[in-house]
């Protein structure tokens, strides 16, 4: 019997830059993306807010760069709305979207992404080496190099050291900054 996996929704885990006057923030989400929500969009072209509307605040930049991040999801602080809780109690809480609604409106933010492959495969061409050769020398196969250059293939780090090390002739470093 198959177990059906229930894809999980990634969380925001921090801002990484907000771009008040395009009303775009870079998130970085749990599973592992960057991505840019573009407020503008959303709130013109799908939302299309009008004045009367909690969001509308937050068309000026200087409202709109209040975000924070609060249980993974996007917030305002100085954007309040009234709930209705337990008992019928109301009270006023920070506006908030929640990360699965970003991450479905939201794009890959290119400006912070890299890809192992594409650097092995550049470290590779400018080695003038084969797919073939590498994979020989590290002990793996050429399909390996080829998914992991297509970015199809996750790599551990010391897979990555052996085909660095082994096939390249070269020497990994890894820094954090």
């Amino acid at each position: 019997m198959k177990r059906n996996k229930s894809k999980r929704i990634p969380k925001i885990l921090k801002i990484n830059n907000i771009n008040k006057k395009d009303l775009k923030i870079s998130v970085l989400f749990s599973n592992g993306e960057d991505r840019i929500i573009d407020f503008w969009k959303i709130f013109n072209d799908k939302w299309k807010i009008k004045k009367n509307d909690v969001e509308y605040k937050l068309l000026s930049p200087i409202e709109f760069a209040k975000v924070t991040v609060i249980n993974h999801s996007l917030a305002w602080e100085n954007v309040e709305v009234c709930i209705t809780g337990k008992n019928n109690l109301k009270r006023q809480v920070p506006y908030q979207i929640g990360a699965d609604t970003l991450f479905e409106l939201s794009d890959l933010d290119s400006s912070m992404s890299f890809s192992i492959g594409e650097m092995f495969r550049k470290a590779r061409l400018k080695a003038k080496k084969s797919q073939v050769e590498v994979a020989e020398s590290a002990g793996t196969s050429r399909t390996y190099i080829t998914r992991l250059e297509n970015n199809q293939q996750d790599v551990e780090i010391m897979t990555l050291k052996k085909l660095i090390e082994a096939g390249l002739n070269k020497h990994l470093r890894i820094s954090i900054v």
